[in-house]
């Protein structure tokens, strides 16, 4: 752990992470508030207007200097904010609604129930099960990262194959897919040329509809 905080820590003490939230995100804000009857403006709202004693409870995962957290805090959830690098935490240590836990994800373990979990370029397979038994019923999951979209099976560290994340959340483990799409990466420093998006509901027992693939290659 203490290397990798080492080097995450210099990333965020020299500005190299992003700070804007992803436009996926942004986008998948129409859902939430669709989804959970949240009636607010998000071009309005700041950290002083997000709704008063909500029970909904967010998780975000690797969450950086909490981009992310910061907008599902806004719209009202109470958010668990989780990353190797206390620098970076240091952003969301006032921010209401908002809790920052500083751990190692090779050892997390997520123990709570949560309505959202969101996981923004970060991959451990390992995760996969826990985020499913972590979600209430109807809950959602935001996923976007790499994807290595020449590959069906071969498992890499930073990306995922082409396949792997709509079996994961399929309609067998009961989820029902809202959105679903890859694009081409523009990002010259990445050694993966595409980036995919899943936005799944957690309906147990409940039948699913078929998965919607739309590509951007």
């Amino acid at each position: 752990m203490r290397e990798d905080a080492i080097k995450w820590n210099e990333r965020y003490k020299q500005g190299f992470m992003p700070s804007e939230p992803s436009a996926f995100v942004i986008s998948a804000c129409d859902v939430l508030k669709d989804i959970f009857s949240l009636e607010v403006d998000l071009d309005k709202l700041d950290s002083k207007n997000s709704l008063k004693n909500t029970k909904l409870k967010a998780l975000d995962i690797a969450c950086g200097n909490g981009r992310h957290s910061k907008i599902l805090a806004s719209l009202g959830f109470c958010v668990e904010s989780v990353d190797i690098s206390q620098i970076a935490l240091e952003n969301l240590s006032h921010i209401p609604h908002i809790t920052p836990i500083c751990a190692d994800l090779d050892t997390f373990s997520i123990t709570q129930k949560y309505d959202v979990i969101l996981n923004s370029f970060f991959l451990d397979r390992r995760q996969f099960m826990p985020i499913i038994n972590a979600l209430n019923p109807n809950g959602i999951v935001l996923f976007e990262t790499f994807i290595d979209i020449d590959s069906s099976s071969a498992q890499h560290d930073k990306a995922l194959y082409m396949g792997e994340l709509e079996q994961i959340f399929s309609p067998h483990n009961h989820f029902e897919t809202l959105h679903f799409h890859i694009y081409k990466n523009t990002r010259a420093e990445s050694a993966y040329r595409h980036i995919i998006q899943l936005i799944a509901q957690y309906k147990p027992k409940v039948e699913s509809n078929p998965i919607r693939n739309t590509y951007d290659l």
